[in-house]
């Protein structure tokens, strides 16, 4: 009856400590505000197995296991428990698999069946030089919290009527229906925009894509996009090819960016592949790039134009200009680009890193002085790394949903630190490992031995 008193106290009542050495099964205070705060369930399947032969496989179900029975521990007494884990051999149980429509192998799905969120393993940790350095799983399941939890379908409107890459095309190099498709998988809605037919954009339009005009903006269309951003904090993408006539110059004069019309000449073999793409490699650290800089990922384009902060823009407290992605410093930026065989002109050319994409947004109002939510611009000087043919290649399409969640704020900026991941690490021979081995064996029962005769002589006298 004490037993069974104390273990039904127990239950209703008790207190977990985490005496790791860096709290490493403690949740961030970040992590369980957004849990307290879940309104629906979100069901998980773990598709690493503890019996899988790779040893590496097995260290990671044990990490994955032990995080996500934190989510679980800190939502379940939400009524029904809000996070759910079921841990499933795809193999093994087939059947299940088949029912759950999951059939990636060493994975962690979230919401499988209707937001069907796919983590894969290689994005759980910082890996240098071979060697994994630290554990980023808190950060990457919470991220996947919170896009499903967040019901809403944002809409995207895609700008048509000046000869832009058209969203419903399968073209390879004019369409851009892969990345459409992409972006309604992840639960967006999108639609076209006509802008000789409309007088304002619509209020439901959480961002508008203007991807690569050929023929200029009029000047009422220029001001209809002038107004959105500024009455309406709207999220604008603006693409711009080199040569092509936007008709756009005011705007980005009023947001602080200038649009050479210079394209980037790269000589540097190691930004160049073949074919004649250009390999963009240097990202500035930004929400945007940070993925790109830590996966050692690159961008494929066909050319690009000079997207940079404009130098002569007013001075407005309010207005953050950002430059985040360059050419090498092997590169230039070439103005009589109709040339063959084009050579740097110190007179004429800028000398590179040539800057090709860059971010402006209002913070604050600096007549007020408060903070107040403001509309957000993102100036690319390429846009054929979307293209049918493109979206798939290196970090094409990391870059592009990055900055679509970047401008619509879909995803909080989790401030959540990595945990570092310690080893102990033995260099053992095949003499000394098989030593230790016998050691381990015989040496508790011979040292019992020698005790008990020990004992045993002890008494006889």
């Amino acid at each position: 009856l004490i037993l069974a008193a104390i273990n039904t106290i127990a239950m209703r009542s008790y207190t977990r400590f985490d005496t790791t050495l860096n709290s490493s099964f403690t949740l961030s205070a970040q992590t369980v505000a957004y849990l307290t705060q879940l309104q629906q369930p979100i069901n998980i399947v773990v598709t690493l197995s503890e019996q899988s032969r790779d040893l590496g496989i097995r260290d990671i179900y044990y990490d994955v296991k032990s995080l996500l029975s934190e989510y679980e521990y800190e939502t379940r007494n939400q009524g029904e428990n809000r996070v759910r884990v079921e841990y499933l051999n795809i193999y093994q149980q087939a059947r299940r698999a088949k029912e759950l429509g999951v059939t990636t192998e060493n994975a962690i799905v979230f919401n499988p069946g209707a937001q069907n969120k796919i983590v894969e393993i290689d994005n759980l940790y910082n890996v240098s030089q071979g060697d994994i350095q630290e554990f980023l799983g808190e950060t990457v399941f919470t991220q996947k919290i919170l896009e499903i939890s967040q019901d809403d379908e944002p809409k995207i409107y895609f700008a048509i009527g000046h000869g832009e890459l058209d969203p419903g095309s399968f073209s390879p190099d004019q369409g851009i229906s892969k990345f459409v498709d992409e972006l309604q998988s992840q639960n967006f809605a999108t639609q076209t925009l006509d802008f000789s037919t409309i007088s304002e954009i619509p209020n439901d339009a959480r961002l508008l894509i203007v991807p690569a005009p050929r023929s200029p903006f009029l000047p009422r269309e220029q001001e209809i996009l002038k107004s959105y951003l500024r009455r309406n904090s709207g999220r604008v993408i603006l693409m711009i090819e080199p040569g092509a006539k936007h008709g756009l110059d005011d705007l980005l004069f009023e947001w602080g960016i200038l649009a050479d019309d210079a394209i980037a000449v790269e000589t540097s073999r190691n930004s160049q592949i073949e074919g004649g793409d250009l390999l963009i490699r240097r990202f500035a650290p930004h929400p945007i790039t940070n993925e790109l800089l830590r996966l050692n990922m690159t961008l494929v384009t066909d050319r690009a134009r000079v997207v940079r902060e404009d130098p002569g823009r007013p001075i407005d407290e309010s207005l953050l200009v950002k430059e985040i992605m360059a050419t090498s410093d092997e590169s230039w930026a070439e103005k009589d680009y109709g040339s063959e065989s084009p050579e740097y002109d110190s007179t004429v050319d800028l000398k590179g890193p040539v800057r090709v994409a860059a971010v402006s947004e209002r913070k604050v109002d600096s007549s007020l002085g408060i903070s107040i939510p403001g509309g957000r611009l993102i100036v690319f000087g390429t846009s054929n790394f979307l293209t049918n043919n493109r979206i798939s290649a290196s970090g094409n399409l990391f870059l592009a949903m990055n900055t679509i969640n970047y401008a619509i704020d879909r995803v909080a900026q989790l401030n959540i630190p990595p945990r570092p991941i310690h080893k102990v690490k033995l260099d053992l021979s095949m003499e000394q490992l098989l030593l230790s081995r016998y050691l381990i064996w015989l040496g508790p029962p011979i040292l019992v031995g020698l005790l008990g005769i020990l004992m045993y002589l002890a008494r006889r006298q």
